[in-house]
C-alpha cells in the first residue's frame, strides 16, 4: 500500500514501566499494511507545538504512585497544562485516550482521566470514550485495551472506510513485516554483546537505552530455609559510577532482567533456526518505533531469545491472531482462531489467562505452527522483556558505591503441572557474584521529609525503602521515625532484624503467625494509636506505606481514620476530610505493588 493514501495517525505514550510503551507497539503493529500510518513517540519526544497540526491523535498514558504523571510525559503535562493555552488551540484535533492504572490506588487513571478533559477543555473531539484498563481486574490491563483498541479500530474505519471494513487491521490477515533478516553463519561465543555494553561512558547517566551494568557483591537468602517464601538481599556495586547514580531513600532502581538459559534452550529447541548464527535486522520502515531498542546488527538467536523475547509471559489476544495467520496444520489453525477472537475470549482465558500459561507452553502445544515461525516476525509475535522497578533497600551515605534490593522470589502452582515463576525475581535469584545485571534509576513517588518525624509502615518486601530511609535518617542525625513491619514468623522473614537496634527508629513488629491469633501491621498501628495521633496532629508527623497492594493499604487508611475519630474526637467525615488533607500535602503518601 503506497504511503499516500495512509492517514497518519500519531500514538503518544507517557510509560514509567513499559506497559503503555508496548500498548502502543501493538497499535502501530496493527496499523502496518493498513490505510492507517500511525506514528508513535513519547510524549516528552514529541514536539508539542505540532499537536495543534494533527488530526488524529492517541494517547496511551499510565499514572504513577500519588497520580503523577510518566517521567516520559512529564514535559508534555506541564505544557498542556498552562492556563494561557486558548480554549479553541486543538480545536481540529479528534483523539482518544487509554488509561492504564491499578485501582488500588486512590489517584486510578488520574492522569488519564485529566488528561482527556484538558484535550476536550482546549477544543479537541473525542473520537470515542476514555478507556481506563485496571491492573487489578482478573485479568489485568488487557481486558479494557483489547475493547478499546477495537472500538478505536471501528470508529477510524468508520471515519476512512475501507473495502473490508475491519475492526482492526491483523483480524484478517498478517501485517508486513518490520525487518528483512540476513543471517551470517559466523557463530559468536555467549556474552560478546555485553562487553560491549559495559562502559557507559563519563558523562552518561545509566538510562533505559544505555544501562549500567552492575556487578552483583552478594546475594544472600534472607528467609529461613524451611520458610515457604525465597527472599533475597541482592547488592550491586556501583562505585565506578557513583557520581552518575545518586539516589535518596525512596527511590526506584530499574533492572533489566534476562531469561535463564534452561527456558531459553526450551524455545531455541522449537524454533527452526541456528541458535548462535549472527544476524542483522534491517528496518523496512522510515518512522519504525524504537521501543524494541535492540542492537540491529551482530546479534544471534539465542542472545535476542536470553535478553529481549519475554516469552515466559502470558501470550495476549494478538500472539494468537498473529500465529493463526502463520499456521498451516488444519487443527492447530482452526484453535489459533479460536483462541484470536473476541468470541473467543472465555476459551483463551480458561487456556492461557487462568492457569498462566506461558508463550513458551503455547508454542509447545502448538508446535507444528511454531516451526514455521519466520526470523522477521520474532518482533511482532514476542513481547520484549519490560524492566522492573524495585524499591532502592540501602542508603546512599550508610552503603556508599552499593545499591541493594529486595527481592521475593515469585513461585506459585497452578492447574498446570511445572510451578509458575517470576521471570525477574527467578533471574535475580540464579545470579552469582561478579554477574552483570542492566540496571538505571528512576526518581521514586515517596519523599521523606527530614525535620520531620516519619511513620513508616512496610510488611514483608515493602520494608524495603524504609530500611533506607532509617539507614539514611540515622547516619545524618534526621527527626526520629516509627516502622511497623509485619512478617508471618520472627525466625523465618524478620528482614534486617539485626540492624534496627543500631537506628534511631520506634521498631513495632507483627509476626502474624507466632501465635494462635493472626496479628498484622494495622493491629500494632492500633495499639500506638494515641501516640500515633500525637506525633501527627502536634508533631506533623508524615505517614507512609508500602508494600503488597491487595488489602494491606485499605486495612492501613481504616486504622488511622479510627484512630482520628477516637484521639481527635472526630467525625467519620472529619477524619475522611483529614486523611485527604494529609494526601494532598504529601503527608500520608504510599507506594505499593501487586
Amino acid at each position: 500500500m503506497n504511503d499516500h493514501v495512509r492517514h497518519r495517525v500519531v500514538v503518544l505514550y507517557g510509560s514509567q514501566t513499559g506497559t503503555a510503551e508496548e500498548v502502543t507497539s501493538r497499535l502501530v503493529m496493527q496499523s502496518r499494511g493498513s490505510v492507517f500510518k500511525c506514528v508513535a513517540s513519547a510524549m516528552d519526544d514529541y514536539p508539542i507545538q505540532n499537536l495543534v497540526n494533527e488530526d488524529l491523535v492517541l494517547f496511551v498514558c499510565s499514572t504513577t504512585g500519588q497520580g503523577e504523571p510518566p517521567d516520559n510525559m512529564k514535559l508534555f503535562w506541564k505544557f498542556i497544562m498552562r492556563k494561557n493555552l486558548p480554549n479553541t488551540c486543538l480545536a481540529g484535533l479528534r483523539f482518544g485516550v487509554l488509561g492504564l492504572g491499578d485501582s488500588s490506588y486512590a489517584k486510578y487513571n488520574f492522569v488519564a482521566k485529566k488528561l482527556f478533559r484538558r484535550i476536550q477543555n482546549l477544543g479537541g473531539k473525542s473520537l470515542l470514550s476514555i478507556g481506563l484498563a485496571d491492573d487489578q481486574h482478573e485479568w489485568g490491563c488487557d481486558v479494557a485495551i483489547d475493547d478499546w483498541s477495537r472500538n478505536m479500530w471501528q470508529i477510524l474505519n468508520s471515519i476512512h472506510p475501507t473495502k473490508d471494513g475491519l475492526l482492526n487491521p491483523i483480524e484478517s490477515s498478517l501485517p508486513p513485516p518490520r525487518f528483512r533478516v540476513t543471517m551470517d553463519d559466523t557463530n559468536i561465543e555467549g556474552d560478546d554483546i555485553v562487553d560491549n555494553m559495559v562502559d557507559i561512558g563519563d558523562n552518561v547517566s545509566p538510562s533505559k537505552k544505555q544501562p549500567y551494568y552492575a556487578s552483583v557483591i552478594s546475594n544472600e537468602r534472607v528467609t529461613a530455609t524451611d520458610h515457604f517464601q525465597e527472599t533475597r538481599l541482592i547488592s550491586l556495586n556501583v562505585s565506578p559510577v557513583v557520581d552518575h547514580m545518586k539516589y535518596d531513600p525512596g527511590d526506584v532502581i530499574m533492572i533489566q532482567p534476562s531469561n535463564l538459559s534452561r527456558d531459553v534452550n526450551a524455545l531455541l529447541d522449537i524454533l527452526p533456526f541456528k541458535p548462535d548464527s549472527l544476524l542483522t535486522f534491517h528496518s523496512l520502515d522510515d518512522e519504525i518505533d524504537t521501543s524494541t531498542n535492540i542492537p540491529n546488527k551482530g546479534i544471534t538467536l539465542r542472545q535476542i531469545a536470553t535478553k529481549y523475547l519475554d516469552f515466559m509471559s502470558v501470550p495476549r489476544r494478538s500472539f494468537f491472531q498473529l500465529l493463526s495467520h502463520i499456521s498451516c496444520d488444519e487443527m492447530e489453525k482452526e484453535k489459533l482462531i479460536e483462541l484470536g477472537s473476541p468470541e473467543g475470549t472465555d476459551e483463551r482465558y480458561s487456556y492461557a489467562n487462568r492457569p498462566r500459561r506461558t508463550i513458551l507452553e503455547v508454542l509447545q502445544d502448538f508446535h507444528m505452527t511454531a516451526a514455521l515461525i519466520p526470523l522477521e516476525r520474532i518482533f511482532d509475535i514476542f513481547p520484549i522483556i519490560r524492566p522492573r522497578a524495585f524499591s532502592i533497600a540501602s542508603s546512599p551515605t550508610r552503603h556508599q558505591g552499593e545499591i541493594h534490593v529486595l527481592v521475593a522470589v515469585v513461585k506459585y502452582k497452578t492447574r498446570l503441572q511445572v510451578p509458575r515463576k517470576g521471570l525477574c525475581s527467578s533471574w535475580l535469584a540464579s545470579l552469582n557474584t561478579g554477574d552483570l545485571v542492566p540496571i538505571w534509576l528512576k526518581r521514586g513517588g515517596i519523599r521523606f521529609p527530614s525535620q520531620q518525624h516519619c511513620i513508616l509502615i512496610g510488611p514483608g518486601t515493602g520494608i524495603a525503602p524504609f530500611r533506607s530511609a532509617a539507614h539514611e535518617r540515622t547516619s545524618n542525625e534526621d527527626a526520629g521515625c516509627t516502622v511497623f513491619f509485619g512478617c508471618r514468623n520472627f525466625s523465618s522473614d524478620f528482614y534486617f532484624r539485626d540492624e534496627w537496634e543500631d537506628l534511631n527508629v520506634d521498631l513495632h513488629v507483627a509476626c502474624s503467625r507466632d501465635q494462635e491469633e493472626k496479628i498484622y501491621v494495622q493491629d500494632r498501628i492500633r495499639e500506638e494509636g494515641e501516640t500515633l495521633f500525637r506525633l501527627i496532629w502536634e508533631k506533623d508527623a508524615s505517614v507512609f506505606v508500602a508494600g503488597n497492594s491487595k488489602n494491606m493499604p485499605d486495612d492501613v487508611k481504616s486504622t488511622f481514620l479510627q484512630i482520628f475519630q477516637t484521639y481527635g474526637k472526630m467525625t467519620s467525615q472529619e477524619a475522611e476530610d483529614y486523611y485527604v488533607t494529609m494526601q494532598s500535602k504529601k503527608r500520608y503518601q504510599q507506594e505499593t505493588w501487586s
